[in-house]
């Protein structure tokens, strides 16, 4: 048998056809050209020529800029499809890049100290995400969201990142890469801002939530609820959220000097016996709802709202001891058994114990707060509503290893943050494209990573031949895709 020449171009990537096709047909260009204007009449490539290419390198398979250069190859069968250089992708998103803000903030501790810390907020890049989310159909009018919002920390040793040096005149390496704060609904990043390492976790966080409530309200896209950390307990922050009707969850971050607190603590009767399941834990505990005020400002007129703070507590070995003997030498037994099944190593071994510090000890107890203003749900639905906030931290871990978060590409802050949200624009799409999908295509996983999507949807031969698209070897049938 001999092997035959063909000159028939094929694409390895014949799955980013359809994905490119609705793209245009739910007119994310558009939505981009109306948020970001229109370059120079010579430029050759428009903001939405930049985008797109980088949504389809990402979801090719690409993490850095220079990848966009053997997709230009992969991809060159399909007519009208403008992929710049590597070069003019960079160029362009740092063109679109905002202004570095810098703030200056004074310190809590015993000698106030002045603390510089930069970011931006890119609102114009911002309404384009939220906008280009909705279109394609991701996020939808007359559905009330719960939205996440927290800090995650992104290394890098990239000139921008500042190098500050701590009270010993050392480099604090652990914070040398930036900080962005992101609000997420669902799988959706929906608000980045930009920030320094060494920003703190509470560091403009009000106008962050502001910000990003306003561009979601331009969209018609209603949050009903937020779920923070211990970042988001902020006076402002909560009356601000309650003002706009929108439910708190957030995690009460108790401190010795909170006395009023304490004495009501203390005073609380109505703890109750229940059990509540984690992913990593089943707590055999006491729950309790503490009524709450912040703290009052009459010289201001200032009011605060009483909120409600769930409490969660379980009895430490001493106290166990003294108030149920029985089940104090039943755990004393267990313990026991599992150390000396553990020496013979008949036990399997696990990993990394996962280490959760927010119990805080108080009188022979310890103890989880979470302060709410929805006094509707039970005890346990406030604290299994703020476990699910780990499922935020999951998706960070999604953008940095599959969309290239842990690789910024760029020197500077602002620049970065470009890169950040045209990620984040290549997951919403691909999250709308996956639900669109899975209508024709049950199989189909809405929580899949991109790496498995690739492989089962996008990484097909196709041939461009006589205006109409051939793939091959699949049992797909793209043709009804598009």
């Amino acid at each position: 048998m001999k092997a035959k020449r063909s000159n028939t171009k094929i694409s390895p990537h014949g799955g980013a056809v359809p994905i490119l096709q609705k793209i245009k047909e739910f007119g994310i260009p558009q939505v981009i050209r109306g948020c970001l204007g229109k370059r120079k009449e010579q430029s050759r490539y428009g903001y939405e020529d930049v985008f797109i290419a980088w949504v389809l390198t990402a979801l090719c398979g690409g993490t850095r800029l220079d990848h966009i250069t053997k997709l230009k190859k992969k991809l060159n069968i399909i007519p009208g499809l403008k992929l710049p250089s590597h070069d003019t992708l960079g160029r362009v998103m740092k063109q679109v890049g905002s202004e570095t803000i810098t703030a200056k903030s004074i310190t809590k501790k015993r000698e106030g100290k002045i603390v510089f810390t930069e970011y931006t907020d890119n609102i114009k890049l911002n309404r384009m995400l939220v906008k280009a989310t909705k279109r394609m159909g991701a996020l939808v009018e007359g559905r009330s969201y719960t939205m996440d919002i927290d800090a995650t920390f992104i290394p890098t040793e990239c000139r921008g990142a500042i190098r500050k040096v701590n009270e010993q005149g050392k480099i604090d390496y652990s914070k040398i890469g930036f900080n962005p704060m992101v609000c997420v609904i669902g799988d959706l990043p929906v608000f980045i801002s930009m920030r320094n390492g060494d920003a703190g976790s509470r560091f403009q966080i009000l106008e962050c939530l502001q910000n990003c409530l306003g561009l979601l309200d331009e969209s018609k896209i209603r949050v009903g609820r937020v779920i923070s950390d211990a970042a988001g307990y902020n006076k402002e922050v909560l009356e601000m959220l309650d003002g706009r009707g929108i439910k708190f969850n957030i995690r009460f971050p108790y401190k010795i000097n909170m006395l009023d607190f304490r004495k009501k603590l203390g005073e609380c009767n109505s703890w109750r016996k229940t059990e509540i399941a984690t992913a990593n834990f089943r707590w055999n505990c006491e729950i309790a709802d503490i009524p709450y005020k912040m703290f009052d400002l009459p010289v201001e007129r200032r009011v605060s709202k009483t909120w409600r703070v769930v409490a969660v507590r379980i009895p430490m070995d001493e106290t166990l001891k003294k108030i149920n003997i029985e089940e104090w030498e039943r755990r004393k037994v267990v313990k026991e058994k599992l150390k000396n099944l553990a020496k013979k190593k008949v036990l399997k071994e696990l990993g990394r114990p996962y280490d959760d510090t927010n119990w805080k000890k108080i009188d022979g107890y310890e103890y989880k707060f979470f302060i709410t203003n929805d006094f509707k749900k039970t005890s346990e639905e406030i604290v299994l509503e703020y476990n699910k906030r780990g499922n935020a931290e999951r998706k960070f871990s999604f953008m940095k290893n599959d969309f290239g978060w842990r690789l910024p590409p760029f020197m500077n802050l602002n620049e970065n943050a470009v890169f950040l949200i045209a990620a984040a624009l290549a997951n919403n799409i691909f999250r709308g494209v996956v639900t669109l999908f899975k209508k024709k295509l049950p199989w189909l996983r809405l929580n899949g990573r991109l790496r498995d999507f690739q492989y089962i949807f996008i990484d097909v031969a196709c041939a461009f031949i006589d205006k109409t698209y051939m793939f091959y070897n699949t049992d797909i049938e793209y043709e009804n895709l598009m």
